[in-house]
């Protein structure tokens, strides 16, 4: 058997530890949500701010207050710095002045319930939420935030109320429930139960049964999923995943070619696509998609690298130089690994 030059050797070990970009990427059915044609879900609590930031801010915010004391603008940025800084009480004061000024307004409800809640007050709570409601009656979010408000207050009447309401807005959202608090097996068996079967509730089957270690019947779940939706970006790019693990790179490329149509600003979707002709040694057709996940993001250095390798492998050492010297600021380590590839090239000819 011939041995590999120099060259392709170090190509095949860089190959070889690059992986596709798909257990860092959130799941999307972990956002929450409700689907596209939904009404806008009612805001997330923001992750608290170091103490020193929410300082200045609520310094700012408060004299912009003390300067425009009817300002619900003023009064509503207030808030949402107070409810960041965990201070649920004030928050919720902020919002309900907005609330009072514009009873139009879903989201001074919304995040004054959130406020209310957050402090253990339920029923506070849920006065905010069915005010939310009353303006967005089909906004599946704010009918599971009120049903589990009703649920820690004891009102379980109430909650099943809206816990068949928003069933019927989002059949698949128990499931997503499930699946968001890791019970896996528990969100498959709700998903498999409903009818009729959406394209979003095979997406999620899938992402479920990928989590339990069964991705041949994961596979059969995301590609039910683009024969419903045939746009459904996400369904594909998980499809190339699982096809990548099951070391089915023909079917891998497919899957990445149709998620990267779909979704040409997604720059994972080519990072895998470029990984997948580099394991089919199509370095041509790496090198493109490569190319194009630079371009989306400029600051991969783990794209740059793999870019430059295939450019190598076609010959192209003034492209890969152009990379190196990108790499030098971004990943040092990644640059000198790129050179050792630049110099075997240099010296193979």
């Amino acid at each position: 058997m011939k041995s590999l030059p120099p060259l392709l050797i170090l190509s095949a070990l860089l190959l070889s530890s690059a992986s596709c970009k798909s257990d860092g990427r959130p799941d999307a059915a972990a956002g929450g949500g409700a689907g596209a044609n939904s009404a806008p879900a009612a805001p997330q609590p923001q992750p608290t701010t170091p103490p020193g930031a929410v300082e200045v801010s609520e310094t700012t915010f408060q004299q912009d207050v003390r300067e425009n004391p009817e300002d619900p603008a003023a009064h509503y940025n207030l808030g949402t710095i107070y409810l960041a800084s965990g201070k649920y009480a004030e928050a919720a004061e902020e919002f309900r002045f907005v609330a009072a000024k514009k009873p139009k307004n879903v989201e001074a409800f919304s995040k004054m319930g959130i406020a209310y809640a957050s402090a253990g007050r339920h029923d506070a709570a849920a006065d905010a939420f069915n005010s939310a409601l009353k303006l967005q009656p089909d906004n599946a979010e704010l009918h599971l935030r009120l049903a589990e408000v009703y649920e820690k207050a004891g009102r379980a009447a109430e909650a099943a109320r809206e816990r068949a309401a928003l069933a019927r807005l989002e059949p698949d959202a128990r499931a997503r429930e499930l699946y968001k608090l890791g019970k896996y097996a528990e969100a498959l068996g709700e998903l498999r139960r409903a009818a009729p079967r959406s394209a979003e509730g095979f997406y999620l089957e899938g992402l479920a049964l990928l989590k339990l270690n069964q991705p041949g019947e994961a596979a059969a779940a995301f590609r039910q999923a683009t024969r419903l939706d045939p746009k459904h970006a996400e369904s594909f790019f998980q499809l190339g995943n699982v096809h990548d693990r099951l070391h089915e790179q023909e079917e891998a490329a497919r899957a990445f070619q149709e998620a990267a149509r779909l979704n040409p600003q997604d720059a994972d979707a080519f990072f895998n696509l470029g990984n997948t002709f580099d394991k089919l040694n199509r370095p041509k057709e790496a090198a493109a998609a490569f190319a194009q996940s630079v371009r989306l993001r400029p600051d991969d250095a783990d794209a740059r690298l793999l870019l430059a390798s295939a450019q190598l492998r076609q010959g192209d050492v003034a492209a890969a130089e152009k990379q190196h010297e990108a790499l030098k600021s971004l990943n040092p380590e990644k640059a000198e690994r790129l050179r050792q590839l630049i110099r075997q090239a240099a010296g193979s000819k």
